[in-house]
């Protein structure tokens, strides 16, 4: 999948609300399931979602475990650029 106009809206969605939840912190570790509460994803959809932003370098998954697999998230360099282009 090609960045920019492509970027589909399930992905700027979820980039949004991680660059919300990260305060503009690349260090803020985001609980995965308080980044699910509001998105309702299931755990299939939301491992594929983490794993393509990380893929594309707007995340690092931190920490392995919990209900939907992974425990916690950070929001790259990368990352807060594309969320601000975003906003």
């Amino acid at each position: 999948m090609m960045i920019g106009s492509k970027f589909s809206k399930k992905y700027h969605h979820f980039l949004q609300k991680i660059g919300d939840l990260s305060g503009g912190d690349t260090s803020h570790k985001i609980s995965v399931r308080k980044l699910n509460d509001n998105i309702r994803l299931d755990r299939t959809e939301i491992k594929n979602v983490l794993e393509y932003l990380q893929e594309l370098g707007f995340i690092t998954i931190e920490t392995i475990g919990g209900p939907f697999l992974y425990g916690h998230i950070t929001i790259t360099k990368a990352g807060l650029r594309k969320y601000n282009e975003l906003s």
